[in-house]
């Protein structure tokens, strides 16, 4: 069991080790995991160590108790025999089950060990029990929506109060804003102001403890997570990290197979994802896991790709290109731009360049809109927090955003 539970970081540490091999080697910290992999395989080591020699303890222990099991039935026999009137088959039989006794032994301690150790995945399985289950991925009848919602992409957030679990404060209090129909709205904020809690409690990963979130009239808790999520033209989401899966190029951007190859190749196209020209066999390359063999701006393309061929009423972008260069950057901004034009943007911005032109920023902070309004209109209150968020970008590039703000 201690060998059971002791193997799992060594897993996951190998894990990590492999996926973050580059970033590991870049910052220097090769000894850092070398020795905390080799800390996890000593545990594990100590715990097979002990469970071998507990084992080879008790096997010398019940060899031992069987030849002395053996040596008394032998001598009961000697002694006995005229007394009892065994016969030699009987006595025979006698000793035949006294020497079977040690391998009856042992079958039964190693049953009882690997019982133990087995009893280690019900331990997990109950553990998971434990945790909260997601509601249902189907709508109910009654609460059932046209099909051709949501129809406009109207965002409204009521009094929206959350926390991720029991116990810790509320990452959103009293959250209330609502955003137009191809509205183009940014979120911003420092480090912990709530902007990713609030793609959470959209999309239902965490669901709220209060309040109403509504797209074109309809409150999402009402319905079965797969309108939530997974609704054509419903609500699409491009994160921080693009998220692709290992297969090909068309799996990745149609991996129901609902659209024509004309329509993945225009939507390739559209935002030049590079190799385009080969056409129909581009669909076919393999994309690795992780996406090993593209750059970040390539998978952040065809991410972008996915979201154009779905036409959601509803675009949410989670610091899309914080991790991608600032050319890449500006092109992905410039394309969202022209290729959304009926769609509601809400983009959580890292990078306040990309969002100055937008039609509306809200700025939040400790869960709640401490600002809102056009970016000129903020920029006009000097002790306002989105004015000292552009402030704090340097006096160049603060004149910039002053000149390009709407």
């Amino acid at each position: 069991r201690l060998d059971a539970v002791s193997r799992s970081p060594i897993q996951a540490s190998l894990a990590e080790g492999l996926d973050g091999a580059f970033t590991i080697k870049a910052y220097g910290k090769n000894s850092f995991f070398a020795a905390q992999f080799q800390q996890h395989n000593n545990g594990n080591s100590a715990a097979m160590l002990n469970f071998v020699a507990s084992r080879r303890w008790l096997a010398v222990r019940i060899e031992s108790m069987g030849a002395v099991v053996i040596l008394c039935a032998s001598l009961f026999i000697s002694v006995f025999t005229e007394q009892l009137g065994l016969t030699p088959g009987l006595t025979g039989l006698l000793l035949v089950w006294a020497s079977g006794f040690t391998v009856v032994l042992s079958f039964l301690i190693t049953s009882f060990s690997e019982a133990e150790a087995a009893i280690t995945s019900m331990e997990r399985m109950h553990d998971l029990e434990q945790l909260l289950q997601e509601s249902c991925m189907e709508t109910a009848c009654e609460n059932a929506v046209d099909v051709t919602w949501p129809a406009q992409g109207e965002l409204a957030f009521r009094d929206v109060s959350m926390r991720y679990r029991e116990g810790l404060p509320l990452s959103l209090e009293d959250l209330s804003f609502t955003v137009e129909p191809r509205q183009r709205c940014a979120v911003v904020g420092r480090t912990g102001a709530g902007k990713s809690s609030l793609t959470a409690a959209l999309f239902r990963l965490v669901e709220i403890e209060r309040g109403r979130i509504t797209l074109d009239g309809v409150d999402l808790s009402t319905l079965g997570l797969k309108d939530v999520r997974g609704r054509r033209n419903g609500m699409f989401i491009l994160p921080q990290d693009p998220a692709v899966f290992s297969g090909t190029i068309r799996t990745n951007i149609d991996p129901f197979n609902i659209h024509e190859e004309s329509d993945i190749l225009s939507a390739l196209a559209s935002v030049k994802f590079p190799g385009t020209q080969d056409g129909v066999a581009l669909l076919d390359k393999v994309v690795e896991e992780g996406g090993s063999n593209f750059s970040v701006g390539e998978l952040q393309l065809l991410c972008l790709a996915r979201a154009m061929i779905a036409s959601p009423r509803l675009l949410v972008l989670d610091e899309a290109t914080s991790a991608v260069d600032g050319e890449t950057d500006e092109f992905v901004q410039r394309m969202i731009r022209s290729q959304f034009p009926n769609t509601t943007l809400l983009t959580i911005a890292h990078r306040l360049i990309t969002i100055i032109d937008y039609d509306r920023v809200i700025v939040m902070d400790k869960g709640r809109v401490a600002e809102e309004g056009s970016p000129r209109e903020l920029l006009m209150d000097e002790d306002g927090i989105f004015t000292a968020m552009v402030n704090a970008t340097g006096p160049d590039s603060a004149a910039q955003l002053r000149r390009m703000a709407k």
